[in-house]
């Protein structure tokens, strides 16, 4: 302590240059010891950087590339991530391409490099096909041309992206299929955005149908004003998209489209909602399939099946759906159930001939459905046996008059081949809901009139009297 006291004092001793010549000297010293420490801190850092970077690269099939853009483009410099990418090391590379990056290329792509005539200050970003060990890859090359020692040299950063580029194949290819089965179809295939609010058609969309391939503002009204959709069905093809929207469910349902021709067709709509990671609906896809024949053709096949095949009037199994679905829908209003047998048809098949007794019977049909509403339902359910059911008959008079009516119309006679056959009918008549709630208790109860008549000299009717269980024939 004592000596560093004296070595002090002896520094002060000393003239004032000396000492500040002394100063600068140590404090000299000190600054370069601090940027010695800096930049040994910072190249360790670097270094760091570095490894990090190129471990980054190996792992994601990366690496960084410097050549010249003239010749074959011989590589100056090539990260290790490159020789890693590539699969061969330095001295492999030389001797199968000469160390030169343009014949790494495939023959196409290295003469599209060749012909872009890179010049210094040029950004390029290309994609490549680059020959490497485990086959031909696609490359994405980034990069800027620089000079150095008077020469143009390129440095990139080449990114293996062969899986996307795959993958970007098969989806193309999948959408050209789609393209195709599409077109081979005649479906189309709609996109509806929920943030746009925008519907989006196929291309093919217009080859059948009339109205816009895009809708803007769907769902906020537009497509009230496009005519694409049956006016009738405008808003049911709202809703649906409103419920796939909201409920996320799919949907399959017909409506009506306009065609190129003008005509409304009948279309079945199937479309399917787009969710996102957190099961929110983004879009909604689907195909619209003209299904209009199809259709007609079902409905013409309902038709025949409930249909009697000699008459056209509704055969004995419809007759019963009808009446049953009348009575389910109307349980408030009445009806009359009129059960009709020819009288006597076994006697003009023997004289006439039995095309002449069918002959009778169409006749008989086109009477009776000319005579009654179009809303009253006429079936045949029997082989001279008919059912006709007057809806909504409500006055006793009103009831009286369709009766007779229906017996003056079964009274008129039927030509056939110059031959007049002359013919009537007895009619049991029961009402609903007074006589039954069913169409079995319906029937019960007119068969039982019918019967009456028929004992009592046939060509007359009878309404059922359920009151006392007896029928009595009503009076001219």
């Amino acid at each position: 302590m004592k000596l560093s006291f004296n070595i002090l004092s002896g520094l002060l001793d000393l003239p004032k240059p000396v000492i500040i010549t002394i100063s600068l000297s140590v404090f000299a010293v000190l600054m370069l010891a601090v940027f010695v420490y800096y930049m040994w801190r910072n190249q360790e850092r670097s270094a760091e950087v570095a490894r990090e970077v190129q471990s980054i690269t190996n792992e994601i099939g990366a690496g960084v590339v410097e050549f010249i853009a003239q010749g074959d483009g011989y590589i100056t410099y090539a990260s290790r991530g490159f020789y890693n990418f590539a699969g061969y090391d330095y001295d492999e590379m030389k001797g199968l391409f000469g160390n030169n990056f343009y014949k790494m290329l495939e023959d196409a792509y290295a003469e599209k490099i060749r012909n872009t005539k890179i010049k210094p200050g040029q950004q390029i970003k290309t994609e490549l096909q680059i020959r490497t060990r485990q086959g031909i890859k696609w490359i994405l090359m980034s990069g800027n041309a620089v000079i150095k020692k008077k020469v143009c040299m390129v440095s990139a950063v080449v990114l293996d992206v062969t899986n996307d580029k795959i993958l970007n194949e098969k989806v193309a290819l999948q959408k050209e299929r789609y393209r195709l089965v599409t077109e081979l179809s005649n479906d189309v295939i709609f996109d509806y955005d929920i943030a746009d609010d925008m519907m989006s058609m196929s291309e093919n969309y217009t080859n059948f149908y009339s109205g816009e391939t895009i809708i803007k503002d769907f769902l906020a009204g537009s497509h009230t004003n496009d005519p694409f959709i049956c006016p009738e069905d405008t808003e049911k093809f709202a809703e649906l998209f409103r419920i796939l929207v909201a409920k996320g469910d799919k949907v399959d349902e017909q409506l009506r489209i306009l065609n190129i021709q003008g005509s409304y067709v009948w279309c079945r709509l199937i479309a399917m909602p787009v969710k996102d990671q957190y099961g929110m609906v983004k879009e909604v896809i689907g195909k619209i399939i003209n299904i209009d024949l199809h259709k007609k053709e079902l409905a013409r096949l309902e038709t025949k099946a409930m249909r009697d095949p000699l008459t056209g009037a509704l055969n004995k199994e419809y007759t019963k759906i009808f009446i049953e679905r009348y009575m389910d829908e109307n349980p408030d209003k009445n009806g009359m159930l009129f059960v009709v047998d020819i009288d006597k048809f076994k006697e003009v098949n023997d004289n006439y001939g039995h095309i002449a007794g069918d002959n009778v019977i169409i006749e008989v049909i086109k009477a009776i459905t000319k005579s009654f509403r179009s809303s009253d339902i006429v079936g045949r359910i029997g082989g001279d046996e008919f059912v006709v059911f007057a809806c909504n008959v409500q006055k006793k008079e009103d009831q009286i008059k369709q009766a007779k009516k229906l017996q003056d119309v079964l009274r008129q006679p039927v030509e056939f081949n110059g031959q007049i056959i002359k013919k009537s009918a007895s009619i049991g008549i029961a009402m609903f809901p007074d006589h039954g709630t069913t169409y079995a208790e319906l029937v019960e109860c007119a068969d039982k009139a019918l019967y009456a008549v028929k004992g009592s000299g046939r060509d007359a009717f009878i309404m059922y009297d359920g009151s006392n269980e007896r029928v009595k024939k009503d009076q001219e």
